[in-house]
């Protein structure tokens, strides 16, 4: 199944925001108006938006979807997988990346689709 990855982007200090994965290209959109209208932090600094389509590995229609995350230091140096129906799956994939990629850190993140996993906006010090 095809979804829609919404991140939403501070243009000013190159912060990225994942904000979750979508069912539909018009739901990420309209999520992406939402918060670039009424979201601290999005509303009020030069923010944008970016949408991109990722396939998720195991089922048609998953209501949570599991990615791997590595990375070094303040997070840097991401690395992710594909998306996947099942932690099973995630966990499987975890293993190998662990192995093919020097990081860190590393974390199994959920997802439920079409909810947004960043809500509390954001302010600058």
């Amino acid at each position: 199944m095809t979804l829609y990855n919404l991140t939403l982007i501070d243009n000013d200090l190159g912060e990225q925001f994942n904000i979750g994965y979508f069912s539909t290209r018009e739901i990420a959109d309209a999520t992406a108006r939402d918060y670039l209208k009424n979201v601290r932090g999005f509303c009020e600094y030069n923010c944008g938006c970016s949408i991109t389509e990722k396939e998720a590995v195991g089922s048609k229609a998953p209501v949570d979807v599991f990615i791997v995350f590595g990375w070094n230091g303040y997070e840097s140096d991401i690395v992710e997988s594909d998306l996947y129906a099942t932690e099973a799956l995630a966990r499987r994939r975890l293993a190998e990346m662990k192995s093919e990629y020097d990081r860190e850190e590393w974390c199994v993140d959920r997802f439920r689709v079409d909810a947004r996993k960043w809500q509390e906006g954001f302010v600058r010090v």
